[in-house]
């Protein structure tokens, strides 16, 4: 009976402390425990949806719950940005291993620092540097060059003599040129010199008539000079503003290549008539001859221009040592000769 009634005291002893103990709140549970047990988090997850207490324990008052929310969210969010760009490095770094040296001008195979580096210096530097390749490339084009060009020169005109002595028999003559012409820049845009190379024909012509009235006598005297001469014109030549008409002034020197002579006089009186005839080069030319030019040019084109030549000799063009006439105005002549041509030039 005795052992009957202690158990039934300690039964209802255990039921008393539970009913006593429902009112009491849980141990404290440790946040380090929690988050060595959570993978590194320290919210708690038992299954459902609700919020994670944001604190547990004495001492929560109930306002710690929207704090950590936010501080949740936060890290969500910096945690997404993170892996976003993780995942854009990796993407970047997949096109970069497809990209070969040959692909390098595809957009997508650009380096973006490598162009974010250049600045407007760079790009003033790279506008300056092709447009002077654009000028040579377009000077290249335009014959050999702005400063130099080749070309060529064919000329006609006529000749007289009127300066030096015994001049006044000596009629209008006829020439003809051809050349290879190289002109270039000298100093300054606007001035140029020419060069050519020039193979040059003349004909001087004479003719005397002596009537004597005393006398039934007259004398009809004609001669011929042909030569033929290698001549290095040198010419500096001045553009006007328009760039169309040109100005120059220069030398010539010519060297004789050939030359031939003849010589008719013709006799008359009332009963007879005499004709006497020497074919034999009796009017030696000279072998060097000396001139001065001037000329007056007109620009047609790039490629054609046409010009008037004024020369005039400073060498006599007979060499009166070996002229064979007995004439005396021609054994004595001392004759300077004026040419005018006109000439047109093609360059290349």
């Amino acid at each position: 009976m005795k052992l009957l009634r202690v158990l039934t005291a300690i039964f209802f002893s255990g039921i008393v402390c539970s009913a006593l103990a429902q009112d009491e709140y849980p141990a404290e549970v440790d946040s380090a425990w929690i988050a060595s047990q959570n993978g590194g988090s320290t919210e708690l997850n038992d299954g459902n949806n609700e919020e994670t207490p944001a604190c547990i324990g004495d001492g929560c008052d109930g306002t710690e719950t929207a704090a950590t929310s936010e501080t949740g969210t936060a890290a969500s969010a910096e945690s997404d940005t993170t892996t976003a760009a993780k995942e854009k490095t990796a993407e970047n770094d997949s096109d970069e291993e497809d990209c070969t040296p040959a692909d390098s001008l595809l957009p997508e195979c650009r380096d973006d620092k490598s162009v974010s580096r250049y600045d407007d210096d760079d790009d003033d530097t790279y506008d300056r540097y092709a447009n002077e390749n654009a000028e040579l490339s377009r000077a290249s084009r335009e014959g050999f060059s702005n400063g130099f060009t080749l070309g060529f020169r064919f000329g006609g005109g006529f000749n007289t003599l009127l300066l030096g002595e015994r001049t006044e028999n000596w009629r209008l003559g006829y020439e003809a040129s051809a050349a290879i012409v190289a002109q270039t820049k000298v100093g300054i845009p606007e001035l140029s010199l020419s060069v050519g190379l020039q193979f040059s024909y003349f004909r001087y012509r004479y003719e005397a008539n002596d009537d004597f009235e005393y006398d039934d006598y007259s004398e009809k005297d004609e001669a011929q000079l042909n030569v033929i001469l290698f001549e290095v014109p040198a010419i500096f030549k001045y553009a006007l503003e328009s760039n169309d008409i040109t100005v120059g002034i220069g030398l010539d020197l010519g060297i004789k290549l050939a030359g031939s002579s003849n010589f008719d006089q013709t006799i008359s009186t009332s009963t007879t008539t005499e004709h006497i005839s020497s074919k034999d080069d009796p009017l030696p030319s000279a072998g060097v001859e000396l001139s001065a030019i001037v000329e007056i040019g007109y620009l047609v084109n790039r490629n054609f221009s046409v010009d008037l030549r004024f020369l005039q000799r400073f060498t006599n063009l007979l060499n009166n040592d070996v002229v064979e006439v007995s004439e005396i105005a021609l054994k004595k002549a001392s004759l300077y000769g004026l040419h005018v041509t006109l000439g047109l030039s093609l360059y290349l």
